[in-house]
């Protein structure tokens, strides 16, 4: 709608932060999962920063392999989700234009 360049997370917390505050959304509503995401949120974390620890001196040792990896791999999923989609969007337009003309 504003053609915003902002990922729809990010929008959305803004969107949800606005509400909020203008009191449209009542804290009293939210406090409560608010608080079970609080309370949990560590066992996300504590697992990922053991096993850095754990693994500190061999990620030491092989950090530039590592980050190599970890940009290749992300730059070919972010091309290959961008390939399959285009794929995907002109089959179905494809498909579209096949049952047009058949009708």
């Amino acid at each position: 709608m504003f053609h915003l360049l902002l990922p729809a997370p990010i929008l959305g917390l803004i969107i949800f932060s606005c509400l909020i505050q203008l009191n449209i959304i009542k804290k009293e509503w939210i406090e409560g999962i608010c608080a079970l995401l609080l309370k949990n949120m560590p066992v996300m974390f504590v697992p990922l920063l053991v096993g850095i620890i754990v693994y500190y001196s061999i990620i030491e040792k092989n950090l530039i392999p590592i980050l190599i990896n970890v940009m290749v791999t992300a730059t070919l999923t972010l091309l290959l989700t961008a390939i399959i989609t285009d794929n995907i969007i002109k089959y179905i337009r494809l498909r579209k234009m096949r049952r047009m003309k058949n009708d």
